[in-house]
């Protein structure tokens, strides 16, 4: 593939050209597309760098090519519409993306062969400052919560600010029944951390706590992807990683990134590696 406009920078202070992108992601496409395939993505677009506005795609371009497989996704409106969205099935997929200036991939709950039953659950447990030490404890808090309910867990940086927390689900019960499930879960800890977390949706009325939002978990929803870059200085990964590592005070949201995952990658397999065999049942 030829890549157009090579060395415009992107991320202009890394000095990370669209080639640079472009490898990225053709370099981790064997570990993240297990994460990808046969889902519905969203893109990020950047075409004049993160400095400037990007822009969501979630129709599929006419001018993509073929490889790029869609999937017909329906509105939810009240005509019935559907719309095309693409997924990533192959490394020239994620290159051509890259491409196209996508820095970043944001990933549908479930399937397109069952759209409206999710194969996870996710709670993104998002800080209102940067006090990540918040979010630690919330996080470990959550997942003793789902020990207790023998519910299998999995979490990430997301290269922001927080991390994810990714419960995997049989795709057997359809969002309307796995929604209640996350958000009496997300009160219940609420009721055990109500000192740093919070449920209320206006971010003025959150003070300096870490907002516990269950709402990803419905049709057409999406969540940052395992191992997508993120628009943000420094170009950092939302990155798998164990609970061991969580525990780890010198594990950060943006510990990982451009500059090291590939490093991290060489001493260590995939912590999510084996998320699709620990699929349970709903609670």
């Amino acid at each position: 593939m030829q890549i157009s406009h090579p060395d415009k920078l992107l991320f202009p202070d890394e000095g990370i050209s669209k080639r640079d992108l472009v490898d990225y992601y053709r370099k981790i496409a064997p570990i993240m597309l297990p994460h990808l395939k046969g889902r519905p993505l969203t893109l990020r677009s950047f075409p004049e760098g993160i400095d400037e506005e990007g822009f969501f795609q979630k129709h599929a371009p006419e001018h993509f090519p073929s490889h790029v497989e869609r999937l017909e996704v329906p509105m939810r409106s009240k005509d019935q519409k559907t719309m095309l969205m693409v997924t990533a099935d192959e490394a020239n997929d994620l290159t051509y993306f890259a491409n196209q200036n996508v820095v970043e991939l944001h990933v549908a709950l479930s399937l397109g062969e069952a759209l409206d039953r999710p194969d996870q659950m996710i709670f993104d447990l998002d800080p209102s400052d940067n006090d990540f030490e918040k979010v630690r404890e919330l996080a470990l808090g959550l997942k003793s919560l789902l020990d207790q309910r023998d519910l299998p867990s999995f979490v990430k940086t997301t290269g922001s600010r927080g991390v994810h927390v990714h419960v995997p689900l049989r795709p057997e019960a359809t969002f309307e029944r796995v929604k209640p499930v996350v958000q009496q879960l997300a009160e219940e800890l609420l009721a055990r951390c109500p000192g740093i977390a919070t449920m209320e949706h206006r971010k003025e009325k959150r003070g300096n706590r870490v907002f516990i939002d269950y709402l990803r978990n419905d049709f057409g929803m999406t969540a940052i992807a395992p191992y997508s870059l993120r628009a943000i200085a420094g170009a950092p990964v939302a990155t798998p990683i164990s609970w061991t590592e969580l525990k780890d005070k010198k594990t950060g949201p943006q510990s990982w990134g451009l500059a090291n995952i590939f490093r991290r990658l060489g001493a260590k397999k995939d912590p999510w590696q084996d998320f699709k065999r620990h699929r349970v049942g709903l609670p």
